[in-house]
């Protein structure tokens, strides 16, 4: 399974294959669609232009499409009545579900139901096949499953009111392949960035191929994933995405719902989501008759794929995820990202958590964005060990500091790693944050008195302490749980990662330079000189840690 899913981000010959039946639109559609990838930097393969003289014909085109990460499948009137076109198609779609090839259908000057029932409609054709070509009802089925799944998958309809005319769909149609190739092959999945990501790709198709209680609906799986600001949660659902989406008939990765949906709405959103899954940039979402529009009965057919990445509230899931899940086809499967572990309970099947790198692995991925290798250079290994003790196994924070150290001398190293303790980095940090910004103000002060004093101490003591104080910790606590900025060990003590607890400590600081007017203190040399020299405002909190804790 790994092998095969690694070579899905090898390169192949071709980006694309066309198939098509000449007679109809070799000297126009297909003439100009080739142009436009050409254009585009895509590189084709079709038939006419690349078959070379004395060359068998189809070991040729088999090939080809083997050698090939997406095929465009142009269906037009008379593709059907070709026996060299549908055995194509067979081929192409094996390909689908053998070797993740991704298929666009373009249906020119044709209706996706005529290719869907080509075979039941013609069945005077398909007896003079049988009779001059002896073929048999296994072919004949193997073709009319064939059309059928083909027609199925979401593509583009070049009789469509708002394409004026065949340029328009072309170059939607090369829109698309762009796209689909992008996430194909995301950025962040180059070879050096593959650390630990097909394991977890592995984990979670296990995870999704158990039977599961469903929570929405019984044709839809949902699956979370869950775990502190940068572990990665967006990449491993890119990886998982990139392997899966060939599979299915619509598709759509919805990035940066959080931010997103507060630049365009919600409803704007959901209109992004449905356009993207139909091909249709014209659908809107109707809130109020959902049920009953024409856009959702075309998805009733549809095994569907959606990616929703970085969710941070319920009003997000019901309008992105469960309005679609009530009407889409069976086998579809929806992904969630989160920071927020209590948004996913009750509305999912299985949560997975993303937890942080062990040390090896984390070096590893630290060595490939410093020294563009696996291991430390010479020279390099204590500085090496201090920067990835420094990052705590977090992905973001590995990355981070590999590329900003990246050729640079041991001197700058030293300096670099030894100003992160006072001068955290700033790109780390904000990442971290926004987990901070979604809590409201007693959440926040119980967090920030968390990181300054009570790290380490026993949960019950910190709640009775905090709750003493009017905070309402039990459920306080519990929140800052399920956004992964603390965790509860098996003997009942509260832990936080350190570049959580330096976000803690950065926040309070950067209040203000004189520690006198600051809410919080824990260093003694700070503590001891606010009071001596009683510069402390009214409200300051001092509270004087063991020398071993102090910052």
């Amino acid at each position: 399974m790994a092998k095969e899913n690694m070579s899905a981000w090898s390169p192949k010959k071709y980006d694309v294959f066309i198939s098509f039946r000449g007679e109809d639109v070799r000297h126009n559609f297909v003439s100009y669609l080739r142009s436009a990838l050409r254009g585009a930097n895509i590189k084709a393969y079709a038939d006419d232009a690349n078959l070379q003289k004395g060359d068998e014909v189809w070991p040729s085109l088999s090939q080809a499409i083997h050698d090939s990460h997406l095929a465009i499948v142009v269906f037009s009137k008379k593709y059907a009545d070709s026996k060299w076109c549908l055995i194509e198609l067979v081929e192409i779609l094996h390909c689908r579900k053998t070797e993740g090839l991704v298929v666009i259908p373009a249906f020119y000057q044709v209706d996706p139901s005529h290719i869907r029932n080509y075979i039941k409609d013609n069945d005077h054709v398909i007896q003079e096949w049988k009779a001059a070509l002896s073929i048999g009802d296994k072919f004949i089925q193997e073709w009319k499953a064939a059309l059928t799944e083909a027609a199925n998958i979401c593509g583009w309809d070049s009789r469509t009111r708002y394409h004026k005319d065949e340029s328009q769909v072309i170059d939607k149609i090369v829109e698309d392949v762009s796209q689909k190739l992008s996430l194909r092959f995301p950025v962040e999945l180059k070879a050096q960035d593959l650390v630990e990501i097909e394991k977890y790709c592995e984990q979670l198709k296990l995870l999704m191929s158990k039977n599961q209680n469903r929570q929405l609906q019984e044709n839809v799986q949902v699956i979370g994933i869950w775990g502190m600001g940068g572990i990665g949660k967006t990449t491993i659902a890119k990886a998982l995405f990139s392997q899966l989406f060939p599979q299915y008939d619509a598709v759509c990765f919805l990035a940066n719902v959080r931010e997103e949906s507060k630049k365009l709405g919600l409803i704007s959103l959901c209109d992004k989501l449905l356009s993207e899954l139909l091909k249709d940039e014209h659908c809107k979402y109707n809130i109020a008759a959902a049920g009953s529009t024409f856009i959702m009965r075309r998805l009733s057919n549809k095994k569907v794929l959606i990616v929703l990445d970085d969710v941070d509230s319920s009003d997000q899931l019901d309008v992105l995820c469960r309005e679609q899940c009530n009407y889409v086809g069976p086998d579809s499967k929806v992904i969630i990202t989160t920071r927020n572990r209590h948004l996913l309970t009750g509305r999912v099947d299985k949560i997975y958590e993303v937890k942080i790198w062990n040390f090896a692995k984390s070096l590893e991925l630290f060595c490939l964005h410093a020294f563009k290798e696996r291991h430390p250079k010479k020279g390099y290994e204590d500085l090496s060990e201090r920067a990835v003790k420094y990052a705590g196994g977090v992905p973001l924070a590995l990355k981070v500091l590999g590329s900003n150290l990246h050729c640079r001398s041991t001197e700058f190293w030293d300096c670099e790693l030894s100003k992160l303790i006072n001068c955290p980095n700033e790109r780390i940090q904000n990442v971290l944050e926004v987990s901070y910004d979604g809590l409201d103000n007693l959440q926040k002060k119980i967090f920030l008195d968390i990181a300054f004093f009570f790290k380490g101490e026993d949960k019950d003591d910190v709640i009775r302490i905090l709750d003493a104080c009017g905070f309402y910790a039990t459920s306080g606590v519990k929140v800052l749980e399920d956004k992964a900025l603390i965790t509860i060990s098996y003997a009942g003590t509260i832990q936080m990662h350190d570049l959580i607890q330096e976000m803690g400590l950065n926040i309070v600081r950067g209040g203000s330079e004189d520690p006198g007017k600051r809410s919080r203190l824990r260093d003694i040399e700070e503590v001891s000189d606010v009071l001596e020299n009683k510069k402390a405002r009214k409200n300051t909190l001092t509270f004087l840690p063991n020398q071993t804790r102090h910052a």
